[in-house]
């Protein structure tokens, strides 16, 4: 049996393998009170410097094992790296 290959710099809404677990992850997103979420275009950039570490496999980072487009919505999150890229 092949193992798959891990998706480096993939997010979870890039995998079609993965949508049903999007699909969930953007429901917990959608359940943020609208005080604790991160703004559309703070969001944006943060999933954008993850998507450019190289410690962003299959949609969660190997640092801390978040998934990070739900840690990227919360405005209280911060990058987990040392130092933090976002």
């Amino acid at each position: 049996m092949l193992s798959k290959p891990f998706c480096h710099r993939c997010l979870l809404a890039d995998m079609p393998s993965q949508a049903a677990l999007a699909s969930s992850i953007r429901e917990l997103i959608d359940l943020l009170p609208p005080d604790a979420r991160a703004p559309e275009t703070l969001r944006r950039g943060r999933l954008d410097a993850c998507s450019a570490c190289d410690r962003l496999i299959d949609g969660t980072c190997a640092l801390c094992g978040c998934y990070v487009e739900l840690r990227a919505a919360k405005s209280a999150q911060r990058c987990p790296d040392l130092p933090p890229k976002w």
